[in-house]
């Protein structure tokens, strides 16, 4: 189960990070502190998102 949360919450946590720190490169690449969003914000979060996914789909898993 935890293998599962963790591996997940890797997964999900590089998506909102490479999100979080390309996007403002992308959209307003005169903004300095744009890819502060992907390391303060967006990357921690997509890795908690991920941490319940992975829980959710092992209990899941589990019960059947």
């Amino acid at each position: 189960m935890i293998a599962s949360m963790f591996r997940w919450g890797v997964i999900l946590g590089v998506i909102g990070f490479v999100g979080g720190f390309v996007g403002p490169l992308i959209f307003t690449p005169e903004a300095n502190q744009g890819p502060l969003l992907g390391i303060f914000i967006t990357g921690p979060l997509g890795f908690v998102l991920g941490l319940v996914v992975g829980l959710m789909l092992s209990l899941r898993r589990r019960r059947n």
